[in-house]
């Protein structure tokens, strides 16, 4: 049986509730698995080669749901790990700073934080996959459904902006 782009939409609407139970039992939390339903709606048009049943499709949609969920939370426990590595205030070279050089580096991260405020949502998510996440040109391309090309571009824009935004002050 061959299935239309709008057959696997309605069996994707069909099957959400159950993937939104599966998804918020891993996250516990409802806006990220309300962004992680989204994901999974979006990268319907990544399913290939077309399913042969709606198994098949509804199997898709738990395995992505999924992967999702573990990208998510891996990228949590990075970000606590940095922040207990980082965040803690009382650094042996905070305590050997000198005054000028901390309201340098404060200067430097207020108009870093700015500037990647201002990027636009995908080249900051594209950087930020690169940067804090670690992942290759090509599996930011690929988890994104956009060209390498792409990836590589917006990146330079990102960097360059902050750059910019550096250099400015």
């Amino acid at each position: 049986m061959s299935f239309t782009e709008n057959d696997i939409y309605l069996i994707f609407l069909d099957t959400r509730p159950q993937i939104q139970r599966f998804v918020s039992q891993r996250i516990r939390c409802q806006d990220t698995t309300a962004d992680l339903l989204q994901e999974v709606y979006l990268r319907l048009r990544l399913l290939t080669p077309p399913p042969r049943s709606e198994t098949e499709i509804r199997a898709w949609l738990f395995t992505v749901a999924s992967n999702l969920s573990i990208d998510y939370l891996r990228s949590q426990k990075r970000h606590g790990e940095l922040l207990a590595q980082y965040g803690d205030d009382k650094t042996e070279a905070d305590h050997r700073a000198e005054p000028e050089r901390i309201t340098q580096a404060q200067d430097q991260l207020f108009h870093i934080q700015a500037a990647l405020a201002e990027l636009p949502d995908a080249c900051a998510d594209i950087l930020y996959l690169s940067r804090i996440e670690g992942l290759s040109h090509a599996d930011i391309a690929a988890q994104l459904g956009i060209s390498t090309s792409w990836v590589e571009k917006q990146l330079a824009r990102a960097l360059n902006h902050c750059r910019l935004s550096l250099d400015k002050n």
